[in-house]
């Protein structure tokens, strides 16, 4: 990208949105940071800050000079300034807020640009139900959540504190009918179809910024990539949850919770096929119900059909559903190992002395007999 008068340089804002690999993105942006310099992009963090949460979180105070420190400190002449965080994909759902930030970059001499990635409905629900147990966010059976969403509910919003949270999330054509008026208006907004025409979203974020993938990007760490539980992994989760809740034991009381069912997972060397929650009659029902909405969408934005862009939803309609059902034997053994988490957590929450080297002596204790019993 090359700069030039002062509003063709841009404020670029990568906001997510949710489960479209962002932590993976964001890994490989801060590796190539000097490669992204080379291209007249500045990739850089508030001082002292290793993420860029502190800029979404000012938005949801409204504390607008948070936004201006940053930027008079970061700016460079002839340079785009890029942010990517997650966050901003919900807070740009409103009116107010694009208008503000439009305002403060230009006042700074920058034109405000806007990126989100757009996953197509079924991939985003299986994937974020398995996100959201995975964090105990809720305990619903897969097919309660559907039912839920199709009502334009979301049952992990009740995990958040604070601001309400949007429910329609899955109905792209109202969710982000704010961006869609304001890019009518002008504003720069790029869609960009999550991983249908290019594999690996990071590439597909470089092509959109005008730049060509390669080879001489550097990769990102493996522990980048925030994966989704296996069948065993899903069942576990779930199965823990229920023993939280009976416990009156909130989410945001675990510390580090996306990290427990994948440690679980990484300790008991469990390699399992992906979690998948539909079958394709229910994957056509939900398919049905946002059809018209997503045409609408795609017409606006793509000028393209959805089944154009997104080709990938036909095998999707046809995958058939992949879920742990477990015997008797191996469903004693899950619950044991769910009552065992139980106990752990709740040593987190209330640490006395020698907990660690408890917790340490149980986990071999607890592997033995699980290479004994679970056959």
């Amino acid at each position: 990208m090359a700069g030039g008068h002062s509003l063709s340089r841009e404020l670029i804002l990568h906001a997510g949105t949710h489960k479209t690999a962002s932590t993976y993105i964001q890994a490989r942006l801060k590796r190539n940071r000097d490669r992204l310099l080379a291209h007249d992009i500045v990739y850089a963090f508030p001082e002292g800050d290793t993420t860029f949460k502190r800029l979404s979180k000012a938005i949801s105070k409204r504390d607008w000079s948070v936004w201006h420190n940053y930027l008079r400190q970061t700016i460079q002449p002839d340079h785009h300034l890029l942010i990517s965080a997650e966050q901003l994909g919900s807070l740009l759902t409103e009116r107010r807020v694009i208008a503000r930030l439009s305002r403060i970059a230009r006042q700074h001499g920058l034109r405000l640009r806007v990126v989100i990635f757009i996953r197509s409905q079924l991939d985003y629900i299986n994937s974020r139900y398995a996100y959201s147990l995975k964090r105990f966010y809720h305990t619903e059976p897969f097919e309660s959540f559907v039912r839920a969403v199709l009502k334009g509910k979301l049952p992990s919003s009740e995990a958040f504190s604070g601001q309400r949270q949007r429910q329609d999330v899955f109905d792209f054509w109202n969710y982000f009918r704010a961006l869609r008026r304001a890019r009518r208006k002008g504003l720069s907004v790029n869609f960009i179809p999550f991983r249908q025409t290019v594999s690996d979203p990071f590439d597909q974020l470089l092509l959109e910024l005008g730049i060509s993938p390669g080879s001489d990007w550097e990769s990102s760490p493996e522990r980048s990539r925030n994966r989704s539980p296996g069948i065993r992994g899903t069942y576990l989760a779930r199965e823990l949850g229920l023993r939280l809740k009976q416990a009156g034991i909130a989410a945001r009381h675990i510390r580090n919770s996306s990290s427990v069912i994948t440690k679980e997972e990484t300790f008991r060397r469990w390699d399992d096929p992906p979690y998948w929650g539909f079958t394709p009659e229910l994957a056509t029902l939900v398919n049905g119900h946002f059809k018209r909405n997503n045409q609408r969408f795609a017409r606006d934005i793509w000028g393209r059909a959805w089944h154009k862009v997104y080709q990938q939803d036909e095998a999707l309609l046809n995958r058939e559903r992949c879920e742990y059902q477990p015997s008797r034997r191996e469903q004693e053994h899950m619950e044991r190992i769910a009552d065992h988490l139980l106990k752990r957590l709740r040593r987190r929450i209330q640490p006395r002395p020698l907990h660690g080297w408890r917790e340490s002596l149980e986990r071999l204790g607890f592997s033995l007999i699980d290479t004994i019993s679970y056959r």
